[in-house]
């Protein structure tokens, strides 16, 4: 299956007639990067994808492909925990006091 998120923005955005700055405001996704998904760019992000495809009321699958997945069913838990657990992470742990409130 062939990424098709370029095609499928383009036209989603011109059926709701809503442009790339606007999608931007209304989902936190920078334009920077909703401009390379219209240049067919693979995104990175899973869940700027999902807010994406939340406000243009349509699915992960078909955002990125252009048509639904008729074999099975999306499974975003499983996208967002291969997205969270990829990558190295830094953990730091800070001691705080805690004044005595009365």
């Amino acid at each position: 299956m062939e990424l098709q998120i370029g095609k499928t923005l383009s036209r989603l955005l011109k059926e709701k007639r809503v442009s790339l700055k606007e999608l931007s405001a209304a989902t936190g996704v920078p334009s920077s990067t909703l401009s390379q998904w219209s240049a067919n760019r693979s995104p990175k992000n899973t869940v700027q994808v999902a807010a994406v495809a939340k406000f243009l009321d349509v699915t992960m699958h078909y955002l990125l492909f252009g048509e639904e997945d008729g074999n099975q069913a999306f499974d975003l838990a499983q996208v967002l925990k291969q997205d969270l657990f990829s990558g190295v992470f830094e953990i730091s742990i800070k001691k705080v006091q805690i004044k005595n409130q009365r």
